[in-house]
């Protein structure tokens, strides 16, 4: 998982656009549902890996791989 701050940002931004969306229209709530897992996934490893503990930031990174359901 990429969790620069450049990355983090666009989150963000995302996340804020999609909730206009989904204050407009409903059917968009899956997607900002998926967007606000990322952002605090992005935002879990670039925390461990700041923190300079390498099985904190593998732990991470795996919780962040396991929250974007994504396969293995």
């Amino acid at each position: 998982m990429i969790a620069t701050a450049a990355h983090i940002s666009r989150l963000e931004r995302s996340l804020v656009i999609i909730a206009r969306v989904v204050e407009r229209d409903i059917a968009a709530l899956p997607i900002f549902a998926r967007l606000d897992r990322e952002l605090t996934s992005a935002r879990m490893v670039a925390t461990a890996a700041r923190a300079g503990d390498p099985v904190a930031h593998a732990r991470a990174v795996l919780m962040a791989h396991e929250a974007s359901g994504a396969l293995a």
